[in-house]
């Protein structure tokens, strides 16, 4: 993703909320707030020494094990792989004090040349010698089987099966070295490029590092980062080698959520996925490196279902925070969007579905590629397919109010909740109103009380922002037999539009109305919110919809 040389840097965070209001009266308004950064400079940049702090601040609260879940892949907001990245790319915007920091914390794991102050939060990057490899083909894991931490075994950086002598393997990095072996072989045959090569750095030549030690005391299972000293700013290539970490043990004691063995195989090809997609752009928005990543892992290892924890702070979960938010853990729930669009277009190639290929093919940053940012790419691929991204995101915002009838594995998901229900007990006109940011959505529940004649009705008038600018609606009908019937709403250009469904409370348990924003409009590389297009402020967010709805018999 190519921008100009003074907007490489951290996008500033930014939360969102949206609500739907209670029944006795209209929904409250959301504004879009005055967006930090936006007024800074012509190109909307923060301060990049502030950000720059920011990012050393996040990176270090990562390592001292505060910004994660209850022993849980990093949730806080940012992933380690990508706050990494991040601090990379503004680290000379420090004071020489935290550059000389930042560079230790970008050294590779077994790089103990570190002349810094040994005694500070930093101990999770595994700063003591691994001077034992296991190589095959493109892959060598390097490790240790000296327990630094003077205690029990499994207290250190020692792998499981570690037995002090550097003639034998130990069964749990030959595992390892297996598992992403075969991870490796499965996305080229799915057809994705290989990690860039990264010459004699590490072990072996042109070989993917994968570094074993106890980084799990901090509830981290796995990075990927670079020491590529390519800058694309010069070179105009946004691709960077990977080298990547991984916990040598995922003992449960650490790890309590599926066994270790499951837990190393979810997280070496979540992580492995980074390295594979920095070979394309590294630079690209945090949220689809991120949701791709969450999403692949339950494509190679689909019976461990580990990112349905995810789904807790979701599009689901949460319809009213756009898709491309990057923050709070929201980015890996956003796996459930891949799931969605590559459940309706499955063709595949090799294990995976192709779908997911064609966007990273058209997000490559190479000086050759196409170099799209991530809504971007994503559009024109669904373009290929004879749909558009406002549609599907109309019918996946549907989709997630009876995921059970719509996902393969939807039972065991939990529906997207309703903002608000209207009742209905007799002939009355009600209205509501919404303000959703793009890429969200928010349901009112039209209920029928006691209207139990066959020929009730209702009748809804809809008046939405233009639909260039994302205004859209979706109707479903839940009738008392379980069935669901899902019809969008032909709008005007001006965004009007009226329909006439069933209500008799015989039949009909209630209709949802699902106010859509449609809109993927940004200024773009403003370094100013947490979205696509590093940081792009949203042009069409906020805008009022509303219905009135008439119940009526016929």
């Amino acid at each position: 993703m190519r921008f100009p040389r003074a907007l490489i840097a951290l996008p500033v965070a930014l939360t969102l909320g949206l609500t739907l209001g209670a029944p006795a009266a209209v929904a409250d308004e959301v504004h879009p707030p005055t967006l930090p950064g936006s007024q800074a400079s012509p190109t909307g940049q923060a301060n990049r020494s502030e950000q720059a702090q920011q990012a050393l601040a996040e990176v270090e609260a990562i390592l001292r094990g505060d910004r994660t879940g209850q022993r849980g892949r990093t949730t806080d907001g940012r992933s380690l792989t990508v706050a990494l990245r991040d601090l990379r790319v503004l680290k000379d915007a420090l004071p020489a004090d935290d550059q000389k920091k930042v560079e230790r914390m970008l050294q590779r794991p077994d790089d103990t040349s570190d002349p810094y102050d040994p005694d500070d939060d930093l101990d999770d990057l595994i700063n003591v010698p691994l001077p034992l490899e296991a190589c095959q083909g493109v892959i060598c894991v390097h490790y240790t089987e000296t327990d630094t931490n003077g205690g029990a075994a499994g207290n250190g950086h020692a792998p499981t099966g570690s037995d002090g002598d550097p003639n034998t393997v130990p069964a749990y990095v030959t595992q390892v070295l297996d598992t992403t072996r075969q991870i490796h072989a499965d996305y080229l045959a799915a057809g994705y490029r290989r990690p860039k090569p990264d010459g004699s750095i590490g072990g072996g030549t042109n070989v993917v590092d994968i570094y074993l030690g106890d980084i799990g005391d901090s509830g981290i299972y796995g990075y990927c980062t670079s020491d590529d000293p390519n800058d694309p700013n010069t070179s105009g290539d946004y691709s960077l080698w990977a080298y990547c970490t991984l916990d040598d043990d995922y003992r449960t004691g650490q790890f309590p959520r599926n066994t270790p063995t499951e837990n190393m195989q979810v997280t070496a090809a979540h992580e492995y996925f980074h390295a594979v997609q920095y070979a394309y752009d590294a630079y690209e928005d945090g949220w689809i490196l991120e949701s791709t990543a969450a999403w692949v892992e339950d494509e190679m290892f689909d019976a461990v279902n580990d990112n349905r924890q995810y789904l807790r702070g979701s599009p689901i979960s949460h319809p009213g925070t756009p898709l491309d938010h990057f923050g709070d853990g929201f980015h890996y729930g956003t796996w459930i969007w891949w799931r969605y669009l590559t459940e309706k277009f499955p063709a595949r190639e090799g294990r995976l579905p192709k779908l997911v290929l064609d966007v990273w093919n058209r997000l490559d940053g190479r000086p050759s590629g196409p170099d799209d940012y991530s809504m971007q790419g994503l559009s024109r691929v669904l373009g290929t397919r004879g749909t558009s991204l406002q549609k599907e995101f109309q019918l996946f915002s549907a989709a997630n109010r009876h995921p059970k009838d719509v996902y393969d594995e939807g039972g065991s998901y939990r529906a997207s909740p309703t903002g608000l229900t209207v009742r209905f007990g007799s002939a009355a006109r009600k209205g509501v109103h919404f303000s959703p940011w793009h890429l969200s959505s928010g349901t009112a529940r039209l209920k029928p009380v006691d209207l139990s004649q066959r020929d009730w009705k209702v009748r809804i008038r809809f008046n939405a922002p233009a639909t260039a600018r994302g205004g859209a609606f979706v109707a479903l009908v839940h009738k008392t037999s379980g069935r669901v019937d899902t019809s969008v709403v032909r709008l005007s250009r001006t965004g009007a539009g009226t329909k006439t469904l069933p209500f008799s409370s015989r039949s009909i348990k209630g209709v949802d109305v699902v106010f859509v924003n449609t809109s993927a409009r940004f200024d773009c590389w403003q370094n100013a919110t947490p979205y696509s297009c590093f940081g792009g402020i949203p042009l069409d967010d906020g805008l009022r919809s509303e219905f009135v709805a008439k119940a009526f018999r016929s």
